[in-house]
């Protein structure tokens, strides 16, 4: 990567990083109004601001994990290479898929191969011819 493209990169996340935190700001500032309106004017009930607030929150979530990534999770039992462990174990697996395939194809071909072969080639019966023995002479 060359040094312009490795600060547009940076550039980038770093907007990602902003951009969360305006949606966490605005995530806060209407659930608290929420809450004071639904609590305090219209003295209703508390399930209307819990309904938005986990519904707004699992997205606020998302949003975090996109822009933060797993790195700060380490705490929560998330190891902060588990891609490319995960991504190195897919690679792998698909290889080990490929050359099955590849070795079956192989053994196709052989068995294929030996078919024709033998279905070229003609076998010749011979008759058998019974030959009396000594044993058989002398009596």
């Amino acid at each position: 990567m060359e040094e312009k493209d490795i600060y547009e990169v940076a550039q980038e996340k770093v907007a990602a990083k902003k951009g969360f935190f305006y949606h966490f700001v605005a995530y806060a500032m209407v659930i608290g109004m929420l809450y004071f309106i639904i609590c305090y004017t219209a003295k209703g009930p508390l399930f209307p601001v819990i309904l938005v607030g986990l519904a707004w929150g699992i997205g606020l979530i998302i949003h975090y994990l996109k822009a933060f990534g797993t790195e700060q999770l380490d705490f929560l039992g998330f190891e902060s290479n588990w891609e490319e462990e995960e991504l190195r174990k897919e690679v792998e697996k698909l290889e080990r898929i490929r050359n099955l395939k590849e070795q079956i194809g192989k053994e196709k071909r052989l068995i294929s191969d030996l078919d024709s072969e033998s279905a070229s080639e003609s076998l010749e019966l011979k008759e058998i011819v019974k030959r009396p023995t000594e044993n058989n002479n002398n009596s």
